[in-house]
């Protein structure tokens, strides 16, 4: 048996409210995109709680993380910033440039006093850090080629909470910068693609006019 709740009628005791708590949440979604700076810091904060965590008390978990840890400090340590090197070996085989963030974010810490700076996993994992933070900002910027703003926040949120992006943002690794430089290429192909398709539209409908005005001449 089933009952109906009339127009004014409160619900009994330990019955639900029919679509309450979901309009609820779909105002704070509203609310959250209803500017490009509201989304971003909302996408912002959700990343650092979730990405945040365990920066400084996990200790280096996967078998390549010790690895660009030590050839970072041998930059560090020997001034080279050319010749990548792991112990005696050479390792050319990643780019560069994240030997170059963390060194860079190592030194920071060194010059702010962080004790024992360049022991500690924790700041070469911030380039990491960084980079799942902007390949979120990245996924809802270009989102918003095809989506309204209020889509595109849900997905760059759901994007953050990806345990792969999550588990790259702890790892002092290039991968987390890699998903970042690809996020900001294919946002970019995607809205340089979608801006050519609707110029074509734009410019071939005068030629639509025309084509029927010389069909139907009034």
């Amino acid at each position: 048996m089933t009952t109906r709740l009339s127009a004014g009628a409160r619900p009994r005791n330990g019955e639900a409210q029919p679509g309450g708590l979901r309009a609820g949440r779909i105002t704070l979604l509203d609310r959250l995109s209803a500017s490009h700076a509201r989304a971003c810091a909302a996408l912002a904060l959700l990343c650092l709680l979730l990405f945040l965590p365990g920066q400084a008390s996990l200790q280096p978990m996967d078998r390549d993380e010790p690895r660009f840890a030590q050839a970072t400090k041998q930059m560090l340590e020997t001034g080279d910033f050319v010749a990548i090197r792991f112990q005696d070996e050479a390792r050319n085989k990643k780019p560069v440039g994240i030997y170059w963030a963390q060194a860079a974010a190592v030194a920071a810490g060194d010059a702010l006093g962080v004790p024992h700076a360049r022991t500690q996993i924790a700041l070469y994992r911030i380039p990491s850090l960084f980079g799942a933070l902007a390949s979120v900002l990245l996924a809802y910027w270009g989102a918003l080629a095809f989506l309204a703003s209020r889509e595109a926040l849900l997905a760059a949120a759901l994007y953050g909470a990806c345990l792969m992006l999550n588990a790259e943002a702890h790892l002092a690794k290039t991968d987390a910068l890699l998903a970042a430089c690809a996020t900001a290429s294919l946002a970019a192909l995607a809205r340089v693609w979608l801006r050519r398709e609707v110029a074509d539209r734009t410019a071939g409908l005068p030629r639509l006019l025309a084509r029927d005005r010389r069909r139907h001449p009034r």
